[in-house]
């Protein structure tokens, strides 16, 4: 079997994918510098007879799923496969694999971040330097942008999946 990769990938994993499936064909489309249209996975797909594709962005239309054979699948590096045609997909029983939460770590601390950074004002006292609203009186800046801290605060979460679950291990530090 032929798996071609057009999401980034590192070297172990594609070996372990090699064993895996026999041949892959990596051509990530980072490379490209754009993921990649419906009529060049199309083209790569017949080039490379491939009967497995993991993607990560490139347009999975109904056009390419239906030139793949009846024994392929399609894997997704996103957490959502937006990018794939579900019901064309499903009609052919193509099975597609995706990878929810992949980006739970990076959104819990960007969620982190930007909680710390609102309760400390950042970037309002940011803009305010950069619009050279100081008037020498070190005091306004003071009573202006004091902010708050985020310790002994108490923090609701609205959903406790993957995101949910992380952030709350965050917020126990504080």
């Amino acid at each position: 079997m032929t798996v071609l990769i057009t999401a980034p990938y590192h070297d172990e994993g594609l070996k372990e994918l090699t064993e895996l499936f026999g041949r892959t064909v990596h051509r990530p489309w980072k490379k490209h510098g754009r993921a990649y249209r419906e009529d060049e996975l199309i083209r790569m797909i017949h080039e490379t007879n491939a009967s497995g594709l993991i993607t990560e962005l490139d347009e999975v239309s109904e056009r390419v799923i239906d030139i793949l054979p009846d024994s392929a699948f399609i894997g997704v590096c996103r957490g959502m496969p937006s990018n794939v045609d579900i019901a064309a997909a499903t009609k052919r029983k193509i099975p597609v694999f995706f990878t929810p939460a992949r980006n739970a770590q990076a959104v819990a601390e960007m969620f982190i971040g930007n909680v710390i950074s609102f309760l400390r004002h950042t970037y309002s006292s940011l803009q305010w330097l950069k619009d050279g609203k100081w008037n020498g009186d070190y005091l306004q800046a003071y009573v202006k942008f004091r902010g708050n801290e985020l310790t002994g605060k108490t923090v609701g979460l609205i959903g406790f999946g993957a995101v949910g679950q992380r952030i709350a291990r965050l917020l126990a530090a504080f």
